[in-house]
């Protein structure tokens, strides 16, 4: 038992590891790495379960494992960070969801062994007795369980000896790097489909959408490596793809603000743009924005762990992760000058393009906090009596409120940079007044 970790009432324990914070009562829990933050308050039972990262939640009824395949007990499941096992789900041995962080296992779902390397996902039972996928689930309908995650997180972290076991952010240059592999494992499986197509001489479409004949979808690894033993939709597809590129463009477009605000803050007078460009790695903008999206070659294909947060470079140092978010604003810049309406070319529109982007996808979060939140407002008002009398609406709840406050700071911090750079926009983009 590491500091703060507890086993409760009612539980059962053997050859186990506890991390800092974990707690579980009720439930059985053998030869496991039970990591910081996990839960188990349910009926349950784990064996042979490697969660380092702890942070996930075990539902009552899950069947996490068998201490052997019918041969020998030579058979694990490696858990990704934040993984929250359904009501009554059944895990059959072996399965890695380490590549697959804060995904749901949903009620009832029996998940025969695989691999799994989309983050964020969630698997429902589906058509033709094979399960659902779909990647980014989280990051696009339910951004609020993150952004309460952070909260809960920070406020449970009561270890102190053990502290860097138990403190880092959820979207982080590790997670990020899942990202850029999946959305390309997805968009490469849209190209694979385009190929086909024109090889059977239909009509071509872009890499983002598929032809025609993906609409009966994709199924297993086969199609598209990280789908396991599951089954994806088209809808599906595109859903992770806009959902990972917004989670990775807010990250690095964050990334950019924080040092454009650092510098203006210790400025005292109008900077040019080559100036700040220069300051943030961007002199060459010009020069990459008219390009398509670069596409990198996917590391998840390895079988192996990733790296733990805390031996991330970019968990305390602050440079480290400004090189980090850079490095993937380089590679997104394409996709984002190519989104924007405005078509001045030069240095000054370009940088106010990438703010705008910024505070557009700040806003466009925490709308999406706000509605994850009124979603199920709506639905418990409709369905149990004196509902809205006892919950905390969306209007006045604190992680959406929250997620609202950090978007207009991200808009006022804006505002900062553009005073300091003496642009000033309105109409159809930016003009200096240099």
């Amino acid at each position: 038992l590491m500091e703060r970790s507890e086993v409760g009432p009612h539980s059962f324990t053997a050859n186990a590891i506890y991390g800092p914070d974990a707690h579980v009562s009720g439930g059985e829990v053998h030869c496991t790495v039970f990591g910081p933050n996990a839960n188990g308050h349910h009926q349950s039972l784990l064996i042979g379960i490697l969660w380092p990262l702890g942070r996930g939640n075990v539902g009552y009824g899950s069947n996490v494992g068998s201490n052997h395949t019918g041969r020998i007990p030579d058979q694990e499941t490696s858990v990704g960070e934040g993984t929250f096992w359904g009501l009554g789900s059944v895990i059959k041995f072996p399965v890695d969801l380490t590549h697959a962080p804060y995904s749901i296992v949903a009620a009832g779902v029996q998940l025969p062994p695989q691999r799994i390397t989309l983050p964020f996902s969630l698997i429902t039972d589906g058509p033709n007795n094979m399960n659902l996928l779909t990647p980014g689930w989280l990051l696009h309908y339910s951004p609020y369980t993150i952004a309460r995650s952070e909260v809960k997180f920070a406020n449970r972290r009561m270890a102190k000896r053990h502290d860097f076991y138990t403190g880092w952010k959820i979207l982080r240059a590790g997670v990020m790097d899942m990202l850029v592999d999946a959305r390309e494992s997805l968009l490469s499986a849209g190209r694979r489909q385009q190929q086909q197509q024109q090889q059977s001489g239909g009509e071509g479409t872009s890499g983002n959408r598929a032809p025609a004949s993906a609409v009966q979808g994709y199924k297993t690894d086969k199609a598209i490596p990280g789908l396991g033993a599951n089954q994806l939709t088209e809808k599906g597809r595109q859903i992770g793809i806009k959902a990972y590129t917004a989670a990775i463009q807010r990250y690095a477009l964050r990334g950019l603000l924080h040092r454009l605000v650092t510098m203006a803050k210790a400025q005292d007078e109008v900077l040019s743009a080559e100036d700040v460009l220069r300051h943030v790695g961007l002199e060459g903008v010009l020069a990459v924005s008219g390009h398509d999206m670069e596409t990198t070659t996917s590391s998840t294909s390895k079988v192996n762990w990733p790296v733990l947060p805390w031996n991330e470079e970019a968990h305390t140092d602050p440079e480290a992760q400004w090189k980090h978010q850079h490095s993937l604003l380089m590679k997104e810049l394409p996709s984002i000058i190519s989104s924007t309406t405005n078509t001045n070319n030069n240095n000054i529109s370009i940088l106010s393009t990438l703010l705008q982007k910024c505070v557009a996808l700040e806003q466009d979060h925490a709308k999406r906090v706000y509605q994850s939140k009124s979603r199920d407002d709506a639905r418990g008002a409709k369905t149990v009596p004196g509902y809205a009398d006892v919950h905390v609406a969306a209007e006045k709840d604190s992680v959406a409120l929250a997620a609202r406050e950090e978007a207009e700071s991200v808009k006022r911090d804006v505002a900062v940079v553009e005073e300091m750079m003496g642009i000033a926009t309105g109409g159809g983009g930016a003009r200096s007044r240099l």
